[in-house]
């Protein structure tokens, strides 16, 4: 267990209220020290993507008041609230699920039609798949052989 896996986890049940009023949800939480203060990294978006400036200043004033009045964490913290960006790994459903209708770029441990890379269009999710629309073609590709994926930016 990390240094700071306790606060993060504090951090995740305190702002999932928050997030669900600002039709929001968290991707990632990262604690880190930087001499005397502690940096709090917040990442958050939209279930379909694209979270905006407003959303995330409101998240970080909401967070801001608990982390100092309830966690009582004091002047010795700088939060940081903010977009995961268009270019972070895929690593999961529900950054899949952000992600259809748009092209992406799937490193494999375990080829798919002979393939350890592929690109194209996320079409949509099953439960242990992506569907994909691969060179007009419609391939099934399982969740357990993703090594990685990313959104195809051009």
């Amino acid at each position: 267990m990390g240094k700071f896996d306790e606060l993060r986890e504090e951090i995740y049940r305190r702002a999932v209220p928050l997030c669900v009023d600002l039709g929001i949800e968290i991707v990632e939480a990262r604690i880190h020290a930087n001499n005397e203060t502690l940096v709090i990294q917040v990442f958050a978006d939209r279930p379909t993507g694209g979270v905006g400036l407003e959303a995330c200043t409101q998240l970080n004033q909401r967070l801001d008041g608990i982390l100092y009045n309830e966690l009582k964490l004091g002047n010795n913290y700088t939060l940081e609230v903010s977009s995961p960006g268009l270019d972070r790994p895929l690593t999961g459903y529900r950054d899949f699920r952000r992600v259809i209708g748009r092209e992406i770029h799937l490193f494999l441990n375990q080829p798919v039609r002979a393939k350890r890379e592929i690109i194209g269009t996320l079409t949509g999710l099953r439960e242990n798949e992506l569907i994909m629309k691969v060179r007009n073609e419609e391939w099934l590709v399982p969740m357990i052989n993703i090594e990685k994926g990313k959104q195809v930016i051009i």
